[in-house]
């Protein structure tokens, strides 16, 4: 703007000695800066001069908002005519976008107007007064809680020039804009912004609730025994994002990363989960437990639902499964590594590195998981491609990776249920005496010698193996134990309904150099009913090469038995020796019903020793359980 068109401009001066102070920020809202104090208002500073004019219009037909959805009875006009202490940051006609705001409120939509509140007004200004001068920089809180960097040096608020600055006034102080300061979304605010991501804003955003802070308000007087509040100050909480994903997408101070699918691609997601979620009205089970003083009892549990609890359960469900682990921490993740670029992905990739979801969820390159890290965990083939491959969107609180395609593992949405054996016990048979237990398996250190009898090499260093079990101990030298485990585990370890490939680990017996041979038995609901009879339950073994000690075939039959140690080589090396045994059960074994967050309903596996006592000899009694492990099926 040329120095000649400023003519117009209404300046009231402050003092030199007020130059030389620095800004003012009061605590209480109605303290002013004296030394910008003034007979004006900021809005009669505002109403007088001709070049805010449109402006002003805007702040006359726009009421000051008590919450999102509710509206005070003063207009931004009133607002700044009274007592409370603001600084006000106005663009000059001609510099913002005054047709489209007008447009905005002219619709009459509550909406269009809060739009133009939020990002026009409030984001032109804040609390307290704030003079420029000096040579420093501060971050401001702005009126609608985003952050801005007011430069004194440069004389701008968010890059944006001040031509005109510290305009006194009796309630704050009021800077001209050449243009009002550039509005940017959140990730919260974002998600609102784009008509392609309807789906994932619609479900977020039904969880979100205004609420009052009372200590950020300031108290009026008690009329009828009532408090009043002068100025109210409300907030936007969402029970989702805290208790789910566990990010609040609506904080400025905060810095995430999130994935956001298409409608189109949460559309075909939908149909998808939706399977996954497929409850009946009534569930009936015996539940095995103790008394306080550690007796054995059990007690018939039924858990009902009404529709309408079953139609909301299974919406909440299917979309929280695929909204729950799209969130990361843009600032903390491996070694502290920043994630705000697509190249940030790919050096992810290229390293082998690990991202955690805010809820909690890692994801690990192909290939690297292993029996100490499976839980919780799913595998990612190229996080580059999860991520949508392309640079993120920034936001005032983070970047936004907009996908249209789904690259994340099913198992995002369908997870591998890994039990310990301890915690999913819930029973044993009389012919059992269950324990925990560990069990340290050493390796000693193979050396392989030459024909001179001198050392050549290590084939296996000296090393400890420990393992964690459910010890399933014979109650006498005759008995075959058999114990029940529950497979269910909080928070996040429930049976859906689908395919699953079922699988245990037992742990080799060392102590008698024996395998075990057992039966397994699955007892599960179905829509009419739930299956109990052992006939029924009984699984039939899948493995192809399963056989007992003789080298016998198992295949189709009922009975399982576990391999002794083997001896992993590799380069003509000895590099380990495996003791546990992971067994498949059964695959693609189809569980009609859900038991998603039920605490009294799930599917019961009930391991039994079996063996004829002509073979006492070659199986060993005692089973030593490790975990329980199923594996979705697509």
């Amino acid at each position: 703007m040329k120095s000649n068109n400023r003519k117009w401009l209404k300046l009231t001066f402050i003092t030199a000695t007020a130059m030389a102070v620095l800004t003012g920020c009061k605590d209480d809202h109605f303290d002013v800066n004296p030394d910008v104090m003034d007979t004006k208002t900021i809005w009669q500073n505002i109403q007088d001069t001709h070049e805010l004019s449109q402006y002003a219009d805007i702040l006359q037909h726009v009421y000051f908002s008590q919450t999102e959805e509710k509206t005070s009875s003063q207009t931004y006009a009133d607002f700044l005519n009274g007592e409370q202490t603001m600084t006000v940051w106005a663009p000059v006609n001609g510099h913002f976008n005054y047709e489209y705001y007008k447009g905005l409120l002219a619709t009459g939509i509550r909406d269009s107007i809060y739009k133009v509140e939020n990002e026009l007004i409030r984001n032109n200004m804040t609390r307290y007064t704030h003079i420029l001068n000096g040579r420093d920089s501060i971050k401001l809180d702005l009126f609608n809680n985003k952050a801005a960097w007011l430069n004194f040096d440069d004389a701008t608020l968010q890059g944006q020039k001040i031509i005109q600055p510290n305009i006194a006034s009796s309630n704050g102080v009021l800077h001209v804009l050449d243009g009002a300061a550039a509005y940017q979304p959140n990730l919260y605010e974002f998600l609102a912004t784009r008509g392609e991501l309807d789906s994932i804003n619609t479900f977020i955003k039904s969880f979100q609730k205004t609420e009052f802070n009372e200590i950020a308000s300031t108290q009026g007087p008690t009329v009828n025994g009532q408090i009043t509040w002068v100025d109210s100050i409300t907030y936007i909480s969402n029970s989702y994002t805290t208790n789910f994903t566990k990010a609040y997408l609506n904080r400025e101070d905060s810095n995430y990363v999130m994935i956001m699918p298409t409608n189109t691609v949460w559309s075909n997601l939908l149909e998808k989960t939706k399977n996954y979620y497929k409850f009946k009205q009534e569930y009936n089970q015996t539940v095995h437990t103790q008394t306080e003083l550690g007796n054995d009892t059990t007690y018939e549990s039924k858990t009902s639902f009404t529709q309408e609890e079953l139609d909301s359960m299974v919406n909440l469900y299917s979309k929280n499964s695929i909204c729950q682990h799209l969130i990361f921490n843009a600032n903390w993740q491996y070694e502290r590594i920043p994630i705000t670029s697509i190249d940030d992905i790919r050096a992810i990739d290229a390293r082998k590195d690990s991202l955690k979801s805010t809820a909690n969820l890692k994801y690990k390159t192909a290939g690297t998981l292993n029996e100490t890290n499976r839980s919780n965990t799913v595998e990612v083939e190229n996080f580059a491609q999860m991520f949508g491959n392309a640079d993120p969107i920034e936001t005032s609180n983070g970047y936004a990776y907009i996908i249209n395609d789904w690259k994340l593992p099913s198992t995002v949405y369908a997870p591998v249920i890994d039990l310990e054996s301890a915690n999913a016990f819930e029973h044993s048979d009389v012919q059992c005496v269950e324990s925990e237990g560990s069990y340290t398996y050493r390796n000693p250190g193979l050396i392989r010698f030459d024909l001179d009898n001198n050392p050549v090499d290590t084939l296996i260093a000296d090393s400890v193996y420990k393992y964690n079990y459910l010890l399933m101990n014979a109650s006498s030298p005759t008995s075959h134990p058999g114990a029940y485990f529950k497979l269910q585990m909080r928070p996040n370890k429930f049976v859906l309904s689908g395919k699953y490939d079922l699988f245990v680990v037992i742990g080799y017996n060392t102590e008698e150099d024996k395998p075990n041979r057992f039966r397994a038995y699955l007892y599960y609901d179905t829509e009419n009913g739930r299956i109990t009879k052992d006939s029924e339950a009984t699984l039939k073994n899948p493995n192809e090469d399963a056989v007992d000690v003789l080298g016998a075939s198992l295949t189709g039959g009922n009975i399982f038995v576990n391999r002794p140690p083997r001896y992993i080589i590799k380069d003509n090396k000895l590099e380990n020796v495996e003791y546990n045994d992971t067994i498949c059960l059964a695959r693609d074994l189809e569980f009609p019903i859900s038991y998603y967050g039920l605490d009294n309903a799930y599917p019961t596996l009930y391991l039994k020793s079996n063996f004829k006592s002509n073979d006492k000899d070659k199986y060993s009694r005692n089973i030593w359980v490790n975990s329980i492990i199923l594996k979705p099926k697509e």
